[in-house]
């Protein structure tokens, strides 16, 4: 990242810099009144307008941060009251830094336009907000997802109300960028990530608008899941910062719910809790101990009055930053004590049916009429019958699958594409500097399964299931070791640990180790397998056992001589093995 500030677009910088100047005179209007025509900025747009902020206010910078898969740089805009633009100051000073992602899905624009409208109230003192900056840096992506941005249509979001026209949900390499903050296949999300750690963020938003059911409100709220925190963060966040949330949005023109998943097919059941894996942005944000927040503007909903309830609800994220300052370091610095710590980490969550708590919600009455389309029953909500009442909220996982952390990790050399990301998340990790033999803990894939379909540019799996012995392992110097109490400490067992849900063995980084390389020919390996089964006694035994109870095992002659072959010294020791040992 530099400090240099980068005009993207000339031309349309000069108009726009005339617009911004009429704009900062009375631009709560000026930009209503656009917005009430329901369009959104372009991203040509948005960085003229960032920029123009930039050359007003000596506490604002828009900044190089990194690049893009579209070939266009991604940029970052910073409000410092102080004008001190250096992370590792703003730490020193005891700052809170409140980090913004805009446009990760280009047709859920509300945010890119939000945070526009926040800036200048904030820089201009239009804003009563602006008082709490002082303890408090902002830090906007204007736009994350620049590829989809520049697909502008009007028919990129079927569901949606406006604006006129929106990007697109796949990147320049039609990837969605809020599933890849653990693989970083898009130069996007490479940079945020580098971002992320360089900033290292107390509280960090993504926006979005939502798609499902109809109901009043027009914004909802994903917290990073409770569950997924240490105690005293999980705790701080139960008590003190969501119910401020709430209570602030109440009090405005925008009530706000938690986000809207239906247990069953219609609110009037109860909503889920959103597990948010290191996929997404907020459950990777929350694996270093940021508070993590999705918001969730409701699809139906005005076009203008998404974008302000938006810039409403990050407007209370600063207001609760300022006022609880100290609160939220020392709660932070106590969750950091409590995870380094940690012996026991969750891999995959299930959710909890038994458990729930009871939710005040607002929403339409779900009826069926006959379609006009297919002539069966179809769906819809009433908003001429709206109702209120207490539903269940199953907001409660039990953990699935659980892993004991190790102190050490170690990595042959030879698998760069994991290396090159640890290094992104700026784990800490050294080369043994001679070869070597140790007794290490190794895994062996037993079981999993990959879907028949590509997700998001991989055939992922799941379900995954290991066998964990202790063998002599050759390393060699040059490969890597890892202690693992780090900051890193969670990233690390999530993305290593290959029963993880969102582990790099499940997005395909080891997929390798999972095909022979050294074959048999039955003819020729007949006697040697009668040859071992007469000197190993435990081999025969096993083999006796095996064609007793299994009657299609005894039909098949290779899957007999399969089985001796892989009990026996020339099976290959790189089948399935995971090459990511433990100490």
């Amino acid at each position: 990242m530099t400090g240099s500030k980068r005009v993207v677009n000339p031309a349309a910088c000069l108009l726009l810099t005339g617009l911004m100047l009429a704009m900062s005179q009375v631009i709560p209007a000026q930009v209503d009144l656009r917005y009430g025509q329901n369009e959104s900025v372009t991203w040509q747009e948005a960085i003229g307008m960032y920029q123009w902020l930039d050359e007003q206010y000596r506490e604002a910078m828009l900044l190089d941060a990194g690049w893009s898969d579209a070939g266009k740089p991604l940029h970052l805009f910073v409000i410092s009251k102080d004008g001190v633009f250096s992370p590792e100051a703003m730490r020193e000073e005891g700052k809170n830094i409140l980090f913004i992602n805009n446009g990760i899905h280009p047709g859920e624009p509300c945010g890119v336009d939000a945070s526009i409208l926040l800036a200048e109230g904030l820089l201009s003192g239009s804003d009563p907000y602006s008082r709490y900056l002082d303890n408090t840096v902002v830090v906007i992506v204007p736009l994350f997802n620049i590829g989809g941005s520049l697909n502008r249509s009007p028919y990129n979001r079927a569901n949606q109300n406006g604006p006129a026209e929106q990007g697109f949900r796949g990147n320049a390499r039609n990837l969605d960028l809020n599933r890849d903050f653990i693989k970083l296949d898009s130069w996007n999300a490479r940079s945020l990530v580098e971002l992320l750690r360089e900033w290292d963020p107390e509280i960090f938003v993504d926006t979005h608008t939502s798609d499902g059911a109809d109901y009043p409100y027009t914004i909802t709220l994903i917290n990073s899941h409770l569950q997924r925190h240490e105690p005293v963060q999980a705790a701080f966040m139960e008590q003190t910062f969501l119910p401020f949330l709430f209570d602030a949005m109440k009090k405005s023109p925008y009530s706000m719910s938690p986000y809207v998943w239906s247990y069953k097919s219609t609110p009037e059941n109860g909503i889920v809790g959103f597990m948010d894996y290191p996929r997404y942005t907020s459950g990777y944000a929350s694996m270093f101990n940021t508070m993590a927040f999705t918001i969730e503007t409701h699809m139906f909903k005005p076009f203008p009055d998404r974008v302000r309830s938006t810039r409403d609800l990050l407007r209370e994220m600063l207001k609760f930053s300022s006022l609880h300052r100290e609160e939220i370091r020392k709660v932070r610095a106590e969750a950091w004590e409590q995870r380094l710590n940690k012996e026991t980490f969750v891999l995959r969550w299930s959710l909890d049916t038994t458990r729930h708590s009871m939710l005040p919600f607002e929403g339409y009455r779900a009826k069926t009429r006959t379609s006009a389309v297919t002539g069966f029953p179809r769906l819809y909500y009433d908003r001429n019958d709206p109702w209120e009442a207490d539903i269940p909220y199953y907001q409660y996982f039990t953990p699935e699958v659980t892993v004991q952390a190790p102190e050490y990790y170690y990595i042959p050399a030879a698998w760069r594409e994991v290396i090159e990301r640890l290094w992104l998340n700026r784990v800490e990790m050294e080369e043994l500097a001679y070869d070597t033999v140790m007794e290490l803990e190794v895994y062996y894939i037993d079981e999993y399964t990959t879907g028949r379909e590509p997700y998001n540019g991989h055939y992922w799996h799941a379900g995954t299931t290991v066998r964990k012995v202790k063998e002599q392992v050759k390393l060699h110097a040059g490969d890597l070791v890892i202690p693992v109490r780090q900051p890193a400490i969670e990233y690390l067992v999530q993305a290593l640990e290959p029963e993880g849900y969102d582990s790099f063995f499940s997005w395909n980084f080891f997929d390798e180790i999972l095909s022979r390389k050294e074959y048999f020919s039955p003819y020729i390996f007949e006697e040697t397998a009668e040859r071992l089964l007469k000197t190993d006694p435990g081999l025969a035994e096993a083999f006796r056992a095996k064609r007793s109870e299994d009657s299609l095992f005894r039909a098949d002659p290779y899957a007999q001589l399969r089985f001796i072959y892989e009990h026996s010294p020339w099976a290959e020791k790189s089948y399935r093995r995971y090459p990511v040992y433990r100490q």
